[in-house]
């Protein structure tokens, strides 16, 4: 699929993707400034080409959303994380994570925003993923539960010993028959909650990218210097048990009396709690008796005009500009010094600026850093910048269009860039 086809089809995410179209301000998707990368059910990543990232945007336009998905076992294809080199805020969320699956031969992917979720239905595939269906792994659409056996408490317990994180490693205790093992559904998040007499916590575990297929989940102590506390470790694979779950509540001087839930369904009803352990420990002189439980929970698929609405507020405040020097190519480093990067209060200028310019026939001489890029979701916009004395013109890099700045606009645009000249 060529690039150009795909880029016409993806005018209508502007407004959707928190992009805008007025006058001067004529934002367009910019596959071009992304990196893409996607993890394969083999472990493998691999780089997307241009025309695969542009229809990564394009199948994860929400208005596309599906309210519900057919039941069924999924195949998982690979997640395609798409990033912006360019822009210096580390935390910004422009784009969706993408993990495409196929559910009775007919394919969908998973849209994950934040907290936002949803799904399309597609019938076109990144070339660059085009083998990989016919080695798809299998997940299923529910979340299985057992207890471990004898062997397998023994092995937690030799795991649990293992030294882990910063010298002086803690002092690790398994505590054996409180193991399960669950095999992990497609999508959503387990919850942990835990009471007591000094409240509830809740803890979770979301189901992430790496798409392992079970997780092994135990009780334990630690003991650090003159500090115990009880902790959930778990593992993707029964070894190490690295990954650790501490409440905040879970100092304590001793433990006992720890038991496991007697009976636990296979499989797990979404939102329903169901107990797996209880203890008392001792602080401070009292016995407490604690209680953890585990729930999982499916996401809530957004769509229609609520999708809309939570996509549009989340990317809309996604802004970012910078000036360069020399044209961008969409593979640079955002610390390249040819980049001058512009603060937060200084982009609402530009696009406030541009966006009330007027359209003119006529540019000036080219500013000494002649390009401006704003960015805002996955769109962006280049400009040539030039002047005419005080006066201040943008050209659309890509139609030639010449827009001059308001007086004032242009007064501030002088205060606040010349230092840039």
């Amino acid at each position: 699929m060529k690039k150009y086809l795909i880029f016409s089809t993806l005018v209508i995410l502007l407004f959707l993707f928190g992009c805008e179209e007025e006058r001067a301000l004529r934002l367009q998707p910019a596959p071009e400034f992304y990196q893409g990368r996607a993890l394969l059910p083999n472990g493998q990543q691999i780089e997307m080409p241009e025309s695969d990232r542009a229809l990564m945007i394009e199948l994860c336009q929400p208005d596309n959303a599906i309210s519900t998905i057919p039941n069924g076992e999924r195949r998982w294809l690979g997640t395609v994380t798409l990033t912006q080199p360019l822009t210096d805020v580390a935390t910004s969320s422009t784009f969706p994570t993408a993990t495409l699956f196929t559910i009775h031969n007919e394919s969908y992917v998973q849209c994950q925003l934040d907290s936002i979720t949803y799904v399309t239905k597609t019938t076109s595939l990144p070339e660059s993923l085009s083998d990989v269906q016919y080695a798809a792994d299998t997940y299923p659409d529910t979340a299985k539960i057992r207890f471990a056996e004898p062997h397998e408490y023994e092995h937690f317990a030799e795991e649990m010993k293992k030294p882990i994180g910063n010298e002086p490693y803690p002092e690790r205790k398994g505590i054996e028959h409180t193991l399960f093992h669950i095999t992990m559904p497609f999508n959503g998040q387990f919850e942990l909650t835990l009471n007591s007499s000094e409240g509830e916590e809740r803890l979770m575990i979301p189901i992430d990218a790496s798409r392992h297929p079970y997780l092994s989940i135990g009780l334990g102590t630690e003991k650090s210097d003159d500090t115990s506390q009880y902790a959930i470790y778990t593992s993707p694979d029964q070894n190490d048990y690295q990954t650790v779950l501490r409440p905040k509540q879970a100092h304590m001087s001793q433990m006992f009396g720890a038991k496991a839930a007697s009976q636990l369904p296979s499989v797990l009803v979404p939102g329903q709690r169901y107990p797996l352990y209880s203890f008392t420990y001792m602080k401070d002189g009292t016995a407490n008796r604690q209680l953890v439980s585990l729930t999982y929970h499916q996401p809530d698929l957004l769509h229609g005009e609520e999708l809309t609405k939570q996509i549009h507020a989340t990317l809309s405040s996604e802004r970012h500009a910078l000036f360069h020097e020399l044209a961008l190519l969409g593979t640079e480093s955002k610390d390249d010094s040819f980049l001058q990067h512009v603060g937060t209060e200084e982009v609402d200028f530009l696009f406030h600026a541009i966006e009330q310019a007027n359209a003119t026939s006529r540019a000036g001489t080219p500013a000494p850093v002649p390009y401006l890029t704003l960015f805002q979701g996955v769109c962006a916009q280049t400009f040539d910048v030039s002047y005419d004395g005080n006066d201040v013109y943008v050209t659309n890099s890509k139609t030639g269009a010449h827009f001059k700045l308001l007086r004032e606009d242009a007064i501030k645009w002088h205060n606040l860039f010349e230092g840039n000249s």
